[in-house]
């Protein structure tokens, strides 16, 4: 074999080999992007499931946190409910006795009582027998507070713990007013109960009708006026 002839297969030779390198660097290149590719995909893909762990985490904290949050909310509304009903009870026990007292004006059903001197007063030898007096006056008040009246006034006067009733002459003091017949006592509570218990056998309205004028008269609506005066003093 001649120099050319042996060139030439060398030539052959040393092209093969650089082709093949070449050829073999292309795919080492191709297989090591592709490694780093996977390495990228596996490292974003770690690094979305430590997110979404992450998250998952978190969300389960704020889930306790709302819990407790609504555990605590539920606390408070129990014991403002508690409190508004204590509140309530206060105010309705206030109120009852501020009714009581007097002091606030009422309105409610009800019995009116109307008493008047006798007609007999003026032929009589003995007039003082058929005119009011202020113990029967004091005889129908009584009565109805035994029936359970809750608030009671005499022509307008509202009967406080310390109010008196004093009689000069033909006229009635109550709550320092004078007035003269005829005396009206107002009273708030059941009409029925309160007109039963003047209406006993024996009782208030057989012991004075024989010598005075006295009505009764149920109502459906009665105002009664809160006391004027000192509920301190008595009046005497």
């Amino acid at each position: 074999m001649n120099r050319r002839n042996k060139f030439h297969v060398y030539l052959t030779i040393v092209t093969f080999c650089t082709g093949f390198l070449v050829a073999t660097s292309i795919e080492t290149t191709k297989l090591m992007r592709k490694e780093r590719m996977n390495d990228q995909l596996f490292q974003q893909e770690t690094q979305l499931n430590e997110r979404i762990l992450a998250e998952k985490e978190q969300n389960r904290h704020l889930e306790n946190q709302l819990l407790d949050l609504q555990r605590q909310v539920g606390k408070v509304e129990e014991a403002m409910a508690t409190r508004k009903a204590e509140a309530a009870e206060i105010l309705s026990q206030l109120e009852a006795a501020r009714m009581q007292a007097g002091v606030v004006a009422v309105e409610g059903p009800g019995i009116v009582v109307t008493m008047q001197d006798s007609q007999h007063a003026a032929s009589s030898p003995d007039i003082t027998n058929y005119i009011v007096h202020e113990h029967d006056v004091r005889l129908v008040v009584n009565e109805l507070r035994l029936a359970g009246a809750e608030a009671i006034s005499i022509n307008g006067q509202r009967l406080v713990s310390n109010s008196s009733i004093r009689c000069i002459g033909p006229t009635i003091i109550v709550n320092g007013v004078k007035s003269a017949a005829p005396f009206v006592v107002s009273a708030i509570g059941d009409p029925e109960t309160l007109e039963g218990a003047l209406n006993l056998p024996g009782g208030v309205l057989q012991t004075l009708q024989d010598f005075v004028q006295i009505d009764v008269a149920k109502q459906n609506s009665i105002q009664l006026p809160a006391f004027v005066g000192d509920a301190k003093s008595k009046h005497s």
